[in-house]
């Protein structure tokens, strides 16, 4: 029986974590795609968040030392802070650590994600400033493109992956409070919420993730519905204050 994802940190790369920072380190966390059950191997990043007592520069470059092959291997995206950094980030990130709380398996040391506090005020403030560096992208593509399908049917899905991290965030946005860990059922169901509270239209956002999956469908055309909407979910979260709307 193949082994699972934490199951090979644990094997694998742990032991030099804890080798590398010895009584510096507090706690080894695996987040995303490993610890929600969508991790593919040899495609999936492994995102592991490492907290410390305080990161040193010197140990930094012995992790990376040692542990090179395993890393390389398993394509292993360590993320090493303070504990201070980490307590203290949340109204910085609140995406990010939002994504780490809901989504984490423990594989070392105390849990100290129940402990953080979050804001719907900075959550907005983050998602409207990456949904408006989504759509100066999107529009940088266009430009780029020059109207060349071949090109936009290759960049529109890679850059759906940016979008969608943002309407995870979006969701949280708009869940109540005692919910918030709680997603709908696939983009499909995220799409038919956001479009009614933001006033957007979800067709678009459909076609793309269509088009990521393989579908037949014209880039260009495409291109140009999804500026529009997306302009229009930004002034809608723009609109949106304290985090009630």
């Amino acid at each position: 029986m193949d082994k699972t994802i934490d199951q090979l940190m644990r094997e694998e790369f742990l032991p030099l974590v804890q080798d590398t920072f010895g009584d510096r380190l507090t706690s080894v966390l695996l987040y995303g795609s490993g610890a929600d059950g969508s991790y593919r191997p040899g495609v999936s990043d492994v995102n592991i968040l490492i907290l410390l007592k305080e990161p040193q520069p010197e140990l930094l470059e012995r992790l990376a030392k040692e542990a090179k092959r395993v890393i390389r291997k398993r394509r292993i995206t360590p993320m090493v802070i303070s504990e201070e950094e980490y307590r203290r980030g949340s109204d910085v990130f609140p995406m990010e650590y939002l994504d780490i709380r809901d989504r984490h398996i423990l594989l070392h040391g105390s849990d100290l994600s129940g402990e953080l506090e979050f804001s719907k005020v900075h959550l907005r403030h983050q998602l409207e400033e990456q949904l408006r560096g989504a759509l100066f992208s999107l529009r940088q593509l266009i430009l780029t493109a020059r109207g060349r399908k071949k090109i936009l049917s290759k960049e529109l899905p890679r850059w759906y992956g940016t979008l969608h991290a943002l309407f995870t965030g979006l969701l949280r946005l708009v869940t109540p409070e005692d919910t918030i860990g709680t997603t709908p059922d696939g983009p499909t169901e995220a799409l038919e919420l956001l479009s009614k509270r933001f006033s957007f239209d979800k067709k678009p956002f459909e076609d793309l993730i269509a088009l990521r999956q393989g579908g037949k469908v014209d880039p260009g055309p495409l291109s140009h519905h999804l500026v529009l909407e997306l302009a229009q979910l930004v002034r809608g979260v723009d609109q949106w204050e304290d985090g009630e709307g």
